[in-house]
């Protein structure tokens, strides 16, 4: 699962399970754009994979303003010279009981989950048709298909992730037929990895999450960076429009 001369975008790249991604595919031989709202924490994550040994850059982004992302496109490739693989990994979240949510966070949550991997992809898709190897990866989550309390937006945005998803799938497989491409897309649905945003979460609720999953523990954001590196690999060549959960079993049985 060699990644050498890819070049890989991956939105959200500053922290968590973006950063071990970035990390991965660096290690692995990829030129990878950090893409992240934190220019900062980007910066960082870009530095580590230098010092490393691998190439890579720091880019500040709102995936969520079309401008945005056909700039971080276009430096992308104006550094590196092409591009192969897009992670679309940025995500937030605006928990609200259905009757107390605001249309702003409705609005905020649908922007940056939906529209941003959306626009995203429309950015890259042309570059990747040019170089004939493209590997879309996005963020959706299996929580969010099968429905949440309190996130409505959120499982809203998650599902339509996995709808479009397969729609880019099947538009990418006429490249693949007609222009000899190697194009795929697909969605992972991590389960509870540690991270930033679930260390928030209470320690009861925590225990009691941790009583459903079959392998009975969570799970470290470098297991699903190896995941995401084998779907970006062109061993991955055959696999496209999948909705795949990694999650030690949690949700299995919801059904996507």
């Amino acid at each position: 699962m060699g990644l050498e001369d890819r070049v890989a975008i991956i939105t959200g790249g500053g922290q968590g399970i973006g950063e071990a991604i970035c990390l991965e595919l660096g290690r692995r031989g990829a030129k990878v754009a950090v893409v992240d709202i934190n220019l900062e924490n980007a910066s960082k994550v870009a530095q580590t994979i230098k010092d490393a040994g691998s190439e890579a850059m720091a880019i500040k982004a709102d995936v969520s303003r079309r401008a945005d992302a056909e700039r971080l496109v276009r430096e992308t490739v104006e550094k590196f010279g092409k591009l192969d693989i897009l992670v679309n990994n940025a995500g937030i979240n605006r928990d609200a009981l259905l009757e107390k949510m605001t249309e702003e966070d409705w609005d905020a949550v649908i922007a940056v989950n939906l529209k941003g991997t959306f626009l995203c992809i429309q950015a890259a898709a042309p570059e990747m048709r040019k170089n004939k190897y493209g590997r879309v990866i996005n963020f959706s989550s299996k929580g969010g298909a099968a429905g949440n309390i309190g996130q409505v937006n959120y499982s809203a945005s998650k599902m339509g992730i996995i709808g479009l998803t397969r729609s880019v799938a099947k538009e990418f497989g006429r490249y693949v037929q007609r222009e000899g491409a190697d194009m795929t897309c697909n969605a992972v649905m991590p389960g509870y990895f540690e991270t930033p945003m679930t260390e928030k979460i209470p320690e009861k609720m925590r225990e009691a999450f941790l009583t459903q999953v079959p392998l009975g523990r969570t799970a470290k954001p470098p297991e699903i960076a190896k995941v995401i590196a084998f779907l970006a690999s062109p061993d991955a060549a055959y696999i496209t429009g999948i909705a795949l959960g990694v999650d030690g079993g949690f949700f299995m049985g919801v059904q996507s």
